[in-house]
């Protein structure tokens, strides 16, 4: 008596490398901020792994909380525009 649905399976596997993709996104915007103000585009290898390193914990922490995750890396966004 197998009640899971495949394709239930496969969809909650889609949510979540959607929400992934969507917060390595969010944290590739966070990483680019610096370097666009930045008078030197002259990265080294700490930078690199630094940039990295926030685009993959957004992606992962974006995985497991999803919508709230990204609701509060915009709104600290939004505070520091006005």
């Amino acid at each position: 008596m197998n009640s899971e649905n495949p394709n239930f399976k496969q969809r909650f596997g889609l949510k979540h490398i959607y929400r992934f993709l969507g917060g390595a996104a969010l944290g590739a915007f966070i990483a680019i901020i610096p370097i666009s103000y930045g008078s030197s585009t002259d990265l080294n290898l700490i930078q690199i792994s630094i940039a990295l390193l926030l685009v993959l914990s957004c992606g992962v922490l974006s995985s497991i909380w999803g919508q709230k995750f990204i609701d509060v890396v915009m709104n600290t966004l939004n505070s520091f525009a006005a």
